[in-house]
Formats: structure tokens, sequence, C-alpha cells
């Protein structure tokens, strides 16, 4: 019997397959039906409907309508049962355009696209990571707008306009991450900042206060009145009281066991304690990533990292580990020189010389030094000003007792990495 692709060992079949775009795969499904069963689902396992750079002959309605209606019909016997379609639908993308129409003049969200997105959303068994753009207009549109949703969603993704937490927490109870998308989805909704009390938001998010894992958002969420075991805050915490408060009040709610945030240079270290309320927020905290945020620019990166440091040594929270890093500053330029043509080459910046890189083998001891607890430290400063791009700008510690004493080992990149991993999967009992 001669070889051909498909008497090839399915594992193999798999990894070829993997190498192919969606384009390429669906036009090997033409050439057989054995061939489609194969390429199908690397076809559908990943889509998006809508968006900027959808231009067929339609519109991006037709195409969400088009592909909505194909995976509700009925397979053909060859390729399975009746809805083995859906098997293959593992993440979806809705972008604006894909459910809107144009009534009077005005664009529109269309409650038959609506239904119809729906009823695939809750039939998709395996669909894993779920993301929505506009999702306020569609529940208006469609109040009852993914009320039966698939439980094998883990992952939600939400852009631009969000409707309150509540109407989320009816829609996708089975959730276990939540993201709010950068860009237009990183401005607060007004809902997002005012709160009646714990007791009633809690019991407005319903199955998420067993279920939800991790959220990632760029700004608080006071109505988030739920554990959540990995915050990411994506927003930089600014010398700003209010701001300060709301981040504080968010964390309290959430109490996080790992957190991921960013905080301004000229954040204080009085500020950093308030928000890391050692009574409060500390306690369940195992896991600490905090970058040095560049919209004010980390000047000096040990003066900074001291500061940090400190905050830990007041607040004696039992911290497993922590990861500090900073960003790029991005030099002031005037509108006049902004506008302005230059002809004259950027000059590149010198690199500091050996002597003057900081220290991270001193400043990792100084951490396991004030706080006791860590058994992991990482350092990051290559992206500080002047700094060199070496190995000596960025290192992995495992922290220990000696007797009476603290001390450090460096790790190598790949031990550093498993060690970084880890901590981000730490839970509540460890």
């Amino acid at each position: 019997m001669p070889h051909t692709l498909l008497t090839l060992n399915y594992d193999v079949l798999s990894q070829v397959l993997g190498l192919l775009s969606p384009h390429d795969a669906a036009q090997l499904a033409l050439t057989s039906r054995a061939a489609y069963t194969l390429a199908f689902p690397r076809i559908v396992s990943d889509v998006t409907l809508g968006g900027l750079y959808y231009k067929p002959g339609g519109s991006a309605l037709s195409q969400l309508t088009a592909f909505c209606n194909f995976l509700l019909a009925p397979a053909p016997a060859w390729h399975g049962p009746p809805g083995a379609r859906f098997d293959a639908l593992q993440s979806l993308q809705v972008m604006r355009d894909a459910v809107r129409v144009r009534k009077n003049g005005v664009w529109t969200v269309d409650p038959t696209a609506a239904s119809l997105l729906s009823s695939v959303v809750a039939r998709a068994q395996n669909l894993q990571r779920l993301t929505i753009w506009g999702s306020e207009a569609l529940f208006a549109a469609y109040p009852d707008f993914c009320l039966n949703s698939s439980p094998s969603i883990q992952t939600l993704l939400l852009g631009g306009d969000v409707p309150t937490l509540p109407i989320l927490a009816r829609a996708f109870p089975h959730i276990r991450a939540l993201e709010f998308i950068g860009g237009s989805g990183s401005c607060a909704p007004d809902w997002a900042l005012f709160t009646a009390n714990d007791t009633a938001d809690a019991e407005a998010l319903g199955a998420w206060q067993q279920k939800l894992d991790r959220v990632d958002t760029g700004f608080p969420i006071l109505p988030l009145a739920c554990p959540a075991r990995h915050v990411s805050l994506r927003n930089p915490l600014v010398s700003d009281t209010y701001m300060l408060f709301c981040a504080r009040e968010f964390l309290r709610r959430t109490r996080p066991v790992v957190l991921s945030a960013s905080a301004s240079s000229d954040l204080t270290e009085e500020e950093l304690c308030a928000v890391l309320d050692g009574e409060i927020v500390g306690p369940g905290l195992r896991s600490l990533e905090l970058v040095g945020d560049r919209c004010g620019g980390v000047k000096d990166p040990v003066e900074w990292t001291t500061r940090v440091a400190n905050t830990l040594s007041t607040l004696q929270i039992p911290l497993l580990g922590v990861s500090i890093s900073v960003t790029p500053a991005i030099p002031a330029m005037t509108i006049a020189s902004a506008l302005k043509p230059n002809y004259v080459p950027t000059p590149v910046a010198t690199p500091a010389s050996q002597d003057d890189q900081p220290d991270l083998d001193a400043l990792a001891l100084m951490f396991a030094e004030r706080a006791p607890s860590l058994q992991f430290i990482a350092l990051d400063l290559s992206a500080a000003p002047g700094a060199a791009v070496s190995e000596g700008a960025k290192a992995w510690y495992r922290a220990y007792n000696a007797g009476s004493q603290r001390r450090v080992v460096k790790l190598d990149e790949a031990e550093g990495m498993e060690m970084s991993r880890k901590m981000r999967v730490l839970n509540r009992w460890d």
C-alpha cells in the first residue's frame, strides 16, 4: 500500500497541520472528505469575526451570520455526529462590527445576530477563550445574551464598553479568568469605582465567589468583592490619594495571593505601604511582581529598589517571592520640538561602565534581610537609564537562612525562570 499524507501517523499529521495557516488548511479540506475531517479543527479552532482588516464582499455582520449558521447546521454523517462542528472551536473573538447594522443612519447592535451568537456560545462545549468587544451594547440589545454559555469557557476577555459585573457573572458563571483588554478597554467605566457594600456586591457575583482565579485589569474594580488568586493591575500606582484608595480597596476585596502591579517612581514608601496594607491586604500575599513604571521614569533604579525593600520591611508580610523590574524612561519632549523637523541623528546613549552597574547581589541580600520570609528574588534593571545590556543587569536568587543570618545564592536563567513560573501559580495554601 503506497504511503500518502493521510496515511501518516496522526501524531505526525497534527504537527504538520499546526504549521499550516487556517487558509491553507481550508484549501486542504477541499481535496477530499478525509482531508476535510482532518483539517477542519485547524480551520475553526481560533476564529475572529469582524474587525478592521476584514474586507470581504459583504459586511462583518454577514460573516458572523454565515459562520454561526454553519456551526449550528447538522454536520454530515461522514464528518461525525450532528454537533461535530462545534467540537473544534476553542477560541472566539467577536469585534464590534460583527453584530452591528446600520438603521436610519445609526450603527446599532442587531438583536438577531446577538441571539445567533449566543446560541453558538452555548453549544460550543470545547470553547475555552472568548473575547468580546463592546459587550455593553450587546447585552443592552439582547439582555439574554450568553445566558446559557458553555461551562467550558475558562477565560473571558472584554474590550471597549463593558456591562456591570452582575450581568457578566450571570452570563458567564463558569469562567476562571477575567481580563479587561488595554487600549480602549483600559479606561474605568463609571460603575467600576462605585460600590454599595461587601455583602451586596459579593452576592451579586454568584458562582464567581468560588471559581474566579485570575483578574487582569488596568484599573481597580471595586464591585469585584470576591477572592482572586492572581490579580494584575496594569495601570501604574501614582501619587494620588483617591486612586491609591481605590487600588487598596480593590486589593482588600480580591485578597490576591499573587499580585502583579506597576508603580510610578515618585510613589513614596508610605503610599506603597498604604496600598499593600500589612493587616488587610498583606497577610494573604505570597508573591509580588512590581515594575517601576516609565511614566515617572525611574532615574535611579537602586534608590527605587531600596525604597521597595524598605516598604516590605515595614509591612512584614509573609512573601515567598518578589520580582522587581523597571521599564525604560521616556525622555520629555516639548510640542515645539516634536513638530520641528529634526535631521540630526539621535545620539546613542553610552552604557554605564561595569563599575557603575548596580550590584544585584547586594540588592538581593538586602531584600532577603528586610523580608525574612522570602525564598525567591528576581531583579531586572536592564531597562534602567545607562544600564548595560548584559547578564549583570538581570538575575534570579534563592534566599535561605544560615543560622541567624540570611543568605542568597544566584540561580542560572533556566532555574530562575522555572522559579518565577512557580511563584505565579502559588495558591492560598502554599
